[in-house]
């Protein structure tokens, strides 16, 4: 319980390392886009989130509008689940769950969303690994203009948000040992 309290997020302390490495978030999506939520609609226990599509970063499909699905609702909230506000543009780690209705899930839960400013860094890594082409890029040269220079001046913030990332996780904690900390105030309380 105490290494449970003691963790700051819990929702970091619940995801594998790994899960915060872009590469490895590749690794587990289906496709990665660029998106502005255009609409949310909310509803007991999920949410279905409009996304406009700006850019198809990786394996596109012929469409400019998606929708997904997260387990966050009017009364039912998930930590581990991508939170989203009307008009915000991100960067998303996508799983397919419905190819027929458009319909998608975030990769990896709230560490599948990324500031745009994460664009470069992660074309960088599908070029490593081979998954980059060149006909992803689906946005006209003023959007690319206006995009790098967005990203210049978010030099500093992004060197800062990595900091704090960073900063969330908490070493030692992992499901076997919040499993291990849970069992043994089971056998203390049953001892007194």
């Amino acid at each position: 319980m105490i290494l449970l309290l003691a963790a700051p997020d819990i929702a970091a302390a619940s995801f594998i390392s790994e899960a915060a490495e872009i590469p490895y978030q590749i690794n587990n999506s289906d496709r990665i886009i660029i998106g502005t939520v255009t609409e949310i609609d909310s509803h007991y226990n999920y949410s279905i989130i409009t996304v406009k599509v700006e850019e198809w970063l990786y394996n596109p499909l012929p469409t400019e509008v998606i929708k997904i699905r997260t387990e966050v609702g009017t009364n039912v909230s998930t930590e581990t689940e991508a939170d989203f506000n009307l008009k915000e543009s991100s960067l998303l780690m996508l799983k397919d769950e419905n190819l027929d209705e458009l319909l998608f899930r975030v990769a990896i839960g709230d560490p599948g969303k990324h500031p745009v400013s994460d664009r470069d860094a992660v074309i960088e890594e599908l070029k490593t690994q081979g998954k980059w082409e060149e006909e992803n890029q689906t946005v006209d040269k003023t959007k690319d203009t206006e995009i790098s220079g967005n990203r210049e001046g978010a030099g500093e913030q992004e060197e800062g948000s990595n900091t704090t990332k960073e900063s969330k996780t908490t070493p030692f904690v992992s499901p076997v040992w919040a499993f291990a900390g849970i069992l043994g105030a089971i056998t203390y309380a049953r001892r007194k």
